[in-house]
């Protein structure tokens, strides 16, 4: 392991114990383009990629199967790996010996570059705009790594997992694109930025690489929404259908691992308490939304790379049998999102972009019907239920009757009533959020 790499950890554990002691604009994706390429071994390469997501071109590191020259005409999963706080591209491969660990792994691992933006599109005081890593990753990064490698381009062979930030960043993805990912895996990770010191953490967290405190999501007083739009105990409910992990250590000094007191170690027990406590938070909100998961508590163990290998070995293992029977799309759908107008699972939903920021609400949603939770004239248009249909009979939507288009789609709006005057979570704010039920009936021939 390089000794550059290994004090940047320290460092980046160094500054989390600091702050304990101190107490959407996107670029389509084909506008993003692979600009070299850079061979490191018969199984590693580096790929430098120009996207408007980021200011100057970034890196992204690629991890082959063992088998895959071997095999022409095989295809294989895909795995994203997210690094943690000021790490990098190369983390995976040089801190916890990624190549060796993926040696008997079915499946190409994709790290991208990830400094310490937490994975999501920075606010920047309202003005948007680069950096923008959840677009990158989500609407850019895929396409192009199915369109070089001899991917199995669907979701349910891809998966993302990540440590520390990454772990956030792996499930708040997951759970801002559920159907993106049959799988994701979060290793001792910051999950939960509801906790005082990950919310601090995550304030300053900008200002590792240059940027202004809170440029991420903005002041968490007047921002309350934005920030519980990407944190993942928020957005919990989405992560239903999906194989999920939850692994942590408990911040203990473990010397059976090679963790040692007089060392760094000591120092990221402390960082690994706090992840310890938001993977607690995430685990006892699944329990009680009743979504199946995998929770591993390690107990002893540190925020240290020899914790993260132990852990990513017992993720990627549990991946295996993932790929090879993957979770089904889930028949009735719950989802819940910050942005007025979303896509997913098929499903299209608009609402008014000019009210103020709230929670979406996609409840139920089928063949038979969708509950929309929100506020104001939202437009929804469902997946392709209804081919063959002349026309579908509605309850609930101001539309009596729908017309299915060529592919099955119908058309319909809920009238939510006024929108909110203010955000939810801030003390004192009355929401004007109304539930509609929206039933189909479907008529042929």
């Amino acid at each position: 392991m390089p000794e550059g790499r290994r004090v940047g950890v320290w460092i980046a554990a160094a500054c989390a114990l600091a702050l304990v002691a101190c107490g959407q604009a996107s670029a389509a994706a084909d506008e993003a383009r692979i600009v070299s390429e850079e061979r490191l071994g018969p199984r590693e390469i580096v790929l430098t990629v120009e996207t408007p997501a980021f200011a100057k071109p970034t890196k992204v590191t690629v991890d082959l199967p063992v088998r895959y020259r071997e095999r022409p005409r095989r295809r294989w999963p895909v795995a994203y790996f997210l690094a943690g706080t000021m790490n990098s591209h190369r983390t995976f491969n040089e801190l916890v010996d990624g190549l060796a660990l993926t040696g008997r792994f079915p499946a190409i691992v994709v790290s991208p570059h990830g400094d310490s933006g937490y994975w999501s599109d920075w606010y920047n005081g309202g003005a948007f705009g680069p950096p923008m890593y959840e677009t990158y990753v989500a609407e850019q990064l895929i396409p192009l790594i199915d369109a070089r490698f001899r991917t199995r381009p669907r979701r349910a062979q891809r998966a993302v997992i990540g440590v520390s930030m990454g772990g956030y960043g792996a499930l708040m993805m997951a759970a801002r694109h559920p159907d993106l990912f049959a799988a994701a895996a979060s290793v001792s990770g910051a999950v939960d930025s509801n906790l005082a010191v990950n919310g601090l953490v995550l304030s300053l967290s900008s200002t590792f690489q240059g940027g202004q405190v809170d440029a991420i999501y903005g002041p968490r007083l007047t921002e309350e929404v934005r920030w519980r739009g990407h944190n993942p105990v928020d957005l919990a409910e989405n992560l239903r259908g999906l194989h999920l992990q939850v692994r942590t250590a408990n911040g203990t000094l473990d010397t059976a691992l090679g963790e040692h007191l007089l060392s760094a170690d000591s120092v990221s027990c402390a960082v690994e308490w706090g992840v310890y406590r938001a993977s607690l938070s995430l685990y006892g909100r699944l329990q009680d939304l009743e979504v199946p998961h995998v929770w591993k508590d390690y107990g002893r163990g540190c925020h240290s790379v020899p914790n993260f290998k132990r852990e990513l070995a017992d993720t990627l293992a549990a991946l295996k049998p993932v790929f090879r029977d993957p979770p089904k799309r889930p028949r009735r759908i719950d989802y819940r999102s910050i942005e007025p107008q979303f896509e997913v699972w098929g499903w299209r939903v608009r609402a008014d972009r000019r009210r103020p920021l709230e929670f979406l609400e996609l409840r139920g949603a089928g063949r038979r019907g969708a509950t929309v939770v929100g506020s104001g004239l939202t437009r929804v248009v469902t997946p392709p239920f209804f081919r063959g249909a002349r026309r579908v009979r509605l309850r609930g939507a101001r539309e009596r009757f729908a017309v299915p288009n060529r592919r099955g789609r119908i058309r319909f709006t809920v009238d939510l009533g006024e929108p909110s005057s203010g955000q939810q979570y801030r003390a004192g704010t009355k929401t004007n959020r109304v539930r509609r039920t929206v039933e189909f009936r479907a008529r042929r021939g």
